[in-house]
């Protein structure tokens, strides 16, 4: 279900609610069947883990199937750098600082015209490899190997928590 959704905010009108309305759907049927006993802990649990795998390999799935590689001169670049802190209950603080690197470029067919990394890919005036999604719904991002990885993670997640839930309906164990 939660695949269908990611698909509607790739392809179809929306954007990126779909992607929201999908994780709220499958968190929801996914805390009914465990809170209602019909999941075991285990096979909800991968499921979880599953589920966010997909959210986060789901937009590199997207540019491996559809983005385009073009090679863009960086004309600009500027870097910022973003600080938040938090504490917990215990009132131990934590400050945590992300810099980003803000890339103005110029590139063939006019896109993409920016990008944005948490990496320093590159300077002025220097020829930089990029794929972008045409439809414009993924930010676009440094070309780079794929990694086939990211997108089973997610299938080997759910295979494992169905072998679990098929184990605990054949063999009975309640301590799952």
């Amino acid at each position: 279900m939660l695949l269908a959704f990611l698909l509607l905010g790739a392809y179809g009108p929306g954007g990126g609610w779909w992607t929201v309305i999908g994780m709220l759907a499958a968190l929801g049927l996914l805390g009914a069947g465990f809170l209602n006993r019909v999941l075991r802990f285990l096979p909800a649990a991968l499921t979880l883990w599953a589920l966010g795998m997909t959210v986060g390999a789901f937009d590199d799935w997207i540019l491996e199937s559809r983005g385009l590689d073009v090679t863009c001169t960086v004309l600009e670049k500027d870097s910022r750098v973003e600080t938040s802190t938090s504490t917990d209950a215990n009132g131990l603080t934590t400050t945590n600082s992300t810099t980003y690197y803000d890339y103005r470029l110029a590139c063939p067919g006019g896109r993409p015209t920016a990008m944005t990394t948490t990496s320093d890919v590159g300077h002025k005036d220097q020829q930089l490899q990029v794929v972008y999604d045409p439809k414009g719904r993924i930010d676009p991002e440094p070309a780079r190997d794929t990694d086939a990885t990211a997108v089973w993670v997610p299938g080997s997640l759910i295979t494992a928590a169905i072998v679990v839930g098929v184990g605990h309906a054949l063999f009975g164990r309640n301590d799952w």
